[in-house]
């Protein structure tokens, strides 16, 4: 990658628009940067993975929280927990084909 054309685009007056234009043709001539750009990829999909199983279980955890018998709303709530639990068994439906709660919840996948 021939870093010092691409520092003396960043460092040029010409608009940005047109520098944005210069580096991607500096970019474009290197051999190296579609495996640096997959490498870039890869990690950004694993971490997204993650980042989505980590907020299922959460998110699962809420759930069952929020449906047990024993949680009650009142005056001082700010919002009804069964209200939330319902709008969280609508995300699960809604997404059903991409992520499951993680705890067996009746009426859910």
């Amino acid at each position: 990658m021939d870093i010092k054309k691409i520092k003396e685009i960043v460092n040029s007056s010409l608009p940005e628009s047109y520098q944005e234009k210069a580096i991607l043709s500096v970019l474009a001539t290197d051999k190296k940067v579609i495996p640096y750009i997959m490498e870039i990829l890869d990690y950004e999909r694993e971490t997204n993975s993650e980042i989505i199983l980590d907020f299922n279980v959460e998110l699962s955890r809420a759930l069952v929280t929020l449906e047990d018998a024993n949680v009650k709303s009142n005056k001082k709530a700010i919002l009804d927990p069964k209200w939330v639990a319902g709008e969280v068994r609508k995300h699960y439906q809604k997404w059903q084909e991409f992520i499951r709660c993680g705890f067996l919840v009746d009426g859910l996948p």
